[in-house]
C-alpha cells in the first residue's frame, strides 16, 4: 500500500470517529494545513505552465516566417493569456467565499483535489493552444532548418517542447483521474456519516 493510500484510510477511519480527542484535534490540524500547502503547490505550478507556454509563444514570435504565422501566434499567446486570468478570478473568488471557521480536513483536501482538476484542465487547454501555433511554426521552419535528432537547435526549439507537452499531458490526465477518484470517496464518506446521523436522530425521536 502507498502512503497516500495508508493516510487516506487513516483520515477516513479517524473522520469517521469523530469527537474531540487531542490525537484527533491534531490530525486534522495537520492535514489540514497539508491540503492549504497542496493548494499553494497548485498555484505554483499553474504559474510556472502560463509563465513557460506565454514565454515559449513570444520566443517563437521574434522567428515567425510571415504576417500569418505572426497573428496566430499573438493570437494563441492572448488565448493562454485570457486563460490563465480567468483562473486566476476565478481563484480569487474561491478564496473570497471561504470560510476561516473551517477546520474540516476533509473539506480542504476536497478543495485542493477540484484544484487540481481544475489545473489538469488549464493544462489541457494551454497545451493544445501551443500546438495550434507551434506546429504551423515547426513546419514551416523546417524548410529552413533541420528537424534532425542531431540538431541541437532542432533538439532544444522542437523535441524539447514535443517531449515536455506529452509529459504534462500524461501528467494532468493522471492528476485528474486520482483527484477524481478521492472527491468521489469523500462525498461517499459524507453522504454515509450524513445516513448515519438521520437514522439515529430518526431512532431517538
Amino acid at each position: 500500500m502507498t502512503e497516500r493510500a495508508a493516510d487516506w484510510e487513516r483520515w477516513k477511519e479517524e473522520w469517521k470517529r469523530g469527537g474531540s480527542s487531542q490525537a484527533t484535534v491534531t490530525t486534522g490540524l495537520r492535514q489540514t494545513a497539508k491540503a492549504r500547502r497542496g493548494l499553494f503547490i497548485s498555484w505554483l505550478i499553474e504559474s510556472a505552465i502560463g509563465s513557460a507556454s506565454l514565454l515559449l509563444v513570444i520566443l517563437a514570435l521574434q522567428h515567425a516566417a510571415n504576417a500569418l504565422e505572426a497573428g496566430l501566434g499573438l493570437a494563441v499567446g492572448l488565448g493562454i493569456g485570457i486563460v490563465w486570468v480567468q483562473r486566476i478570478l476565478l481563484r480569487r473568488r474561491e478564496h473570497a467565499s471561504e470560510t476561516a471557521a473551517s477546520d474540516d480536513y476533509l473539506v480542504a483536501i476536497r478543495k485542493l483535489r477540484r484544484r487540481q482538476m481544475r489545473l489538469a484542465q488549464f493544462v489541457w487547454i494551454v497545451v493544445t493552444l501551443d500546438f495550434v501555433f507551434l506546429i504551423p511554426w515547426w513546419v514551416i521552419g523546417s524548410r529552413v532548418h533541420s528537424r534532425r535528432l542531431t540538431d541541437l537547435g532542432s533538439v532544444l526549439t522542437m523535441w524539447v517542447p514535443i517531449v515536455g507537452f506529452i509529459a504534462l499531458f500524461v501528467w494532468s490526465f493522471r492528476l485528474r483521474r486520482n483527484a477524481e477518484l478521492e472527491m468521489e470517496e469523500i462525498d461517499r464518506l459524507r453522504a454515509d456519516d450524513r445516513d448515519g446521523s438521520d437514522a439515529e436522530i430518526e431512532e431517538s425521536v
